[in-house]
Formats: structure tokens, sequence, C-alpha cells
């Protein structure tokens, strides 16, 4: 079956449809994520009118430049991937994660080249002695020099999130083992929080809680919502809501996005919440599902941004490649990008490329 990819996304308005476009151990496991096992997660401690503007693939991410994405700290303190261009390291020494930790890690000259309002995570001091891929196991492994710099207890948990979803963007990798000086870490040195020898996304990212979840019935669904640099540049920011425990946890997770973000001053809802489910299954590596809204008509393109948040989520949720999306009975339509959703489309390779 073919399939169709996003590459450029722009945004543009649907009429009167979208409202606002303007813990590291798993408890038990669900369904799969994109990149690993999604898992029953500890609770953790105590009008966008130029969003997701991204150049074209064949023009942004040139021959001889390795596409890199790290996962950052925004103005609104979530966690959101950035791929950035390491421009000319076709060369170099440096491998593809070796550069995603010198992102991650402060550092005055270098602060230079991250987007306008995002920052490293890692402290400044921070030095890494090696990063070993292990593609058989689908593992990475990252051993940080001792004494490691002394990190604020509100943010252990934010280095280690950023730590694995980055190192699990890498192709082919799932897992992360982190250590400093040989030593693995079993738990952070604030809070206390136990450290597993093998992490997944499994962990979460930007955790919240849902209402009424009690901690030993709970689940992790990752979202992606949308914000906005303080350039007015759109990006999505991945999102992982504790809800009560569900049989279904790629519905749970659409359920859960077309219920828009708890915060609602630094993020934005991509779906309205009078959108209904009709029916969603997975078929090989399909996910399909359909949609309903009374106001929608096949004439009108559907924004793009909608449709790959669409596609993150439920990606995100089952490990499945693609989808494959149905509005009001209708194939036939296409989006504000002027994509066609004949076919199913497949997850993004990059996502998140602000300008910098």
């Amino acid at each position: 079956m073919k399939t169709k990819s996003y590459r450029n996304r722009s945004v543009s308005r649907w009429g009167g449809l979208l409202l606002l476009l303007p813990l590291l151990s798993a408890c038990s496991q669900s369904a799969p994520t994109a990149q690993s096992t999604a898992e029953s997660i500890d609770p953790p401690p105590a009008p966008i009118e130029q969003a997701m503007m991204q150049e074209s693939a064949e023009e942004t991410f040139a021959s001889g430049n390795d596409v890199v994405t790290v996962y950052l700290l925004d103005r609104n303190g979530y966690l959101a991937p950035m791929s950035m261009i390491a421009e000319g390291t076709a060369g170099s020494l440096q491998t593809p994660a070796e550069k995603a930790l010198a992102w991650m890690t402060a550092d005055r000259q270098l602060a230079e080249q991250l987007p306008p309002g995002f920052k490293a995570v890692l402290p400044e001091g921070t030095k890494v002695i090696s990063v070993t891929e292990n593609p058989s196991e689908e593992t990475i492994a990252v051993d940080f020099a001792a004494p490691f710099p002394s990190i604020a207890a509100s943010q252990e948990r934010k280095v280690i999130e950023a730590l694995v979803w980055t190192l699990t963007e890498r192709p082919g990798i799932n897992k992360v083992k982190l250590s400093i000086a040989g030593k693995p870490i079993r738990s952070l040195p604030s809070t206390g929080l136990p450290v597993d020898s093998v992490l997944t996304r499994g962990l979460g990212i930007n955790l919240e809680t849902g209402k009424d979840v009690q901690p030993n019935r709970a689940m992790g669904v990752t979202l992606y919502f949308s914000s906005q640099s303080e350039d007015g540049e759109g990006y999505f920011v991945p999102v992982t809501r504790l809800i009560t425990r569900q049989v279904d946890p790629a519905k749970a997770a659409l359920e859960q996005l077309i219920l828009g973000p708890q915060n609602t001053k630094s993020l934005h809802a991509v779906l309205t919440s009078d959108m209904t489910i009709e029916k969603l299954s997975q078929l090989a590596d399909t996910v399909n599902v359909s949609l309903k809204h009374s106001e929608w008509e096949p004439v009108t393109p559907v924004p793009s941004e909608m449709m790959e948040a669409l596609v993150l989520t439920l990606t995100e949720a089952t490990g499945a490649p693609q989808v494959r999306v149905i509005m009001n009975g209708n194939d036939s339509f296409v989006d504000s990008d002027k994509r066609s959703y004949d076919r199913p489309v497949t997850r993004p390779t990059y996502v998140n490329t602000l300008s910098r």
C-alpha cells in the first residue's frame, strides 16, 4: 500500500472548527509506543496563524548535514523536540548522538545555535565519557564523567526525560542506559526517585495527571499539542497525561487529545471538543481512524497541524508507522498544505524545525 509523508507544514483557519490554534520506573505494561513500550508510570512529584511552518525536506535537510532532534526546555517549562541541522558534520568525528548531547548541555557558544526561547537541560560542565550504540539490542548507553554537576530537584526528572526522548530519536534505538563513571544511575540524588537500569519512552514526558486518577490504576498516554515560540513560530509539545487505565490506549489517547490541554495558557488544542471518534482500529502497520464533525464539509481543507498532531499521537500510542484517516466517511479530502488523505500518511521523520 502506498503511503504519504509530511513535508511542508503550514496553518490556515478551518472555518469555526478549531477552537484554538491560536517517575522514572514503569509500573505495568500496556500498548507499545512509537519507539518503546507504553507503560503505566509512577505519578510525577508534586490565533497561531504561522504555526508549524517548516521548510521542505529537500531544502532543509541537505545532503552532507546531519539532522539531529534534541529535546529542549521552552519558555513555559515544557520539553519540546527541535530538529536541527548539524551543518557540515558529514566528515566530523562527532556522532549525531554526541552532537545532540552537546546541544543539550548549557554552553554560551552552543546556546546561540538553539532556537530563541529554548535552552539546554543539562547543567554547564556536564561531560560525556562515552556514547555507545548497540543496534542489535536497540540500545544506546551514555556514560557521564564524575562528578556530575548538581541539578535542582525540580529539574531532575526533566533531565532524564529529555535524555531518553532525545536518544530514542536515533533510528532503531528504543532503550537508554545511563551511568556516571561506569556506575549505573540507580536514583536521582535530590528527589531520590528510582531510575530503571534500562529506560524507555514509557517513563513519559511533561507529565500531568487527569482528574480523579488513582496512581495504582493509572496509565500514561502521550498527546501532541501546539505552542508558540517568542518569535511567533508554532511547534508541537508532547505531554504524557496520566489517566485511568483503559483497554484501548490508542482510543484513550485520541479521546484525551480531543479534550485538549490542561494548561491552556501555554498549550493550544489541535482538535475541537465536539469532534467524535466513530471507529479506530489497527491492521498490521496502519492505524485506521474514522472521525466525525457535523460542521465539516469535504470541500473544506483540514488544518495540516491538526492532522500532524493526530498522526503523532496515534503512532506514539500504537507503535504503528502510519495512519489512515477518514472524515465524515470521506477519505478524499486535503489539508491546508494541499496534502491528500486518500492513502495512509506516515509519522513525520522530523518534528519542529524552527529557525535559529
